[in-house]
């Protein structure tokens, strides 16, 4: 054969030929894994609405108890008192006080002093008669401290079993000891975590990218909230039972009172971290779904590239003006 000098027009120089094989590489692309699909269908609310529900359903009695204790940690604010009860309360509070102004800071301050004194008069492994005399002052001066308190917790005693637990003072006191405790498991939370954090930093670990790192921070943090919150309950619940048994109730109003405030206490610290683990759920859930998708669509870009660069890829050839010789 030879070649003709006849000419058939080329395709644009921007033309890409891709031969059969190579356009059938070009399909849909491949389906899912089923695990990746149960992900991308999950719905966080509606798995919420639908567990809160059954809770619902098959735990009446707990959920009533629950709102109740909400209702109570928000709205109960205790009973009123009358105008003499408050005058004498005050005036007993104001005695207190000074029994605290001025005898038991006295007495502190001695001690101190007496505290210092021994100490510096003390050796590393023995005790001689002037470093004996002088512990025995220091011990004095904390057995009159101790005296002071009894005096001023007495007093205390007095005023508050003038207006009793359930009175707005005794709730208010309540209110004040749960929110004290609630900041010391806080700020426990935030001391460990910041730690947590320290060793995250260190080298010598295996490397992690930012976000990683930040999330296993967030659940670190739950966690350490989780044991900060249940510990103070525990201290609050201690500190509600000696302010029962400061206000003098009688055994059953004092055990009424201490097992509502119980209620209230585990509802309010249960409800909040319930949201905090619900919201980095939530939170979790929405970056694995966009992960997802990013690394669907760098696959998807990835394998065109891989499928194109695999066929033919022809251009107009020939001569300048776009002819090309065939053959007959």
């Amino acid at each position: 054969f030879r070649p003709s000098r006849h000419r058939c027009p080329s395709a644009p120089r921007s033309a890409v030929v891709v031969p059969a094989r190579a356009a059938a590489r070009l399909g849909p692309m491949p389906p899912k894994s089923e695990a990746v699909q149960k992900i991308e269908e999950l719905d966080f609310g509606a798995i919420v609405v639908s567990t809160t529900t059954s809770v619902v359903k098959k735990r009446p009695v707990t959920v009533s108890l629950w709102v109740l204790g909400l209702l109570l940690a928000a709205f109960a604010n205790g009973f009123s008192v009358g105008d003499g009860a408050r005058e004498m309360y005050g005036l007993t509070l104001q005695e207190a006080e000074e029994v605290d102004r001025n005898e038991l800071a006295k007495a502190v301050g001695i001690m101190r002093r007496a505290e210092e004194v021994y100490y510096n008069s003390k050796g590393w492994w023995s005790c001689d008669a002037r470093c004996q005399k002088n512990k025995d002052k220091f011990e004095f001066a904390q057995a009159e401290v101790r005296r002071v308190q009894q005096k001023r917790d007495m007093i205390m005693t007095e005023a508050r079993r003038q207006v009793g637990i359930w009175s707005v003072f005794g709730v208010k006191e309540v209110r004040a000891s749960f929110w004290t405790a609630w900041q010391s498991g806080k700020d426990f939370a935030a001391r460990w975590t910041m730690m947590d954090a320290f060793m995250l930093m260190m080298p010598g670990g295996r490397e992690e990218t930012f976000l990683s790192a930040m999330f296993k921070l967030i659940l670190q943090y739950a966690a350490n909230l989780t044991m900060g919150l249940i510990g103070a309950f525990f201290f609050f619940i201690y500190n509600v039972y000696t302010l029962v048994v400061s206000y003098g109730e009688p055994a059953l109003s004092g055990l009424a009172f201490f097992l509502l405030v119980c209620v209230a206490g585990v509802a309010t610290v249960g409800t909040y971290l319930l949201a905090v683990y619900g919201t980095i759920a939530g939170g979790g859930l929405f970056l694995v779904k966009q992960a997802l998708k990013q690394a669907a669509l760098e696959e998807g870009g990835q394998r065109q590239r891989r499928q194109v660069t695999g066929g033919y890829v022809h251009y107009g050839g020939g001569r300048v003006g776009g002819a090309r010789t065939h053959f007959d």
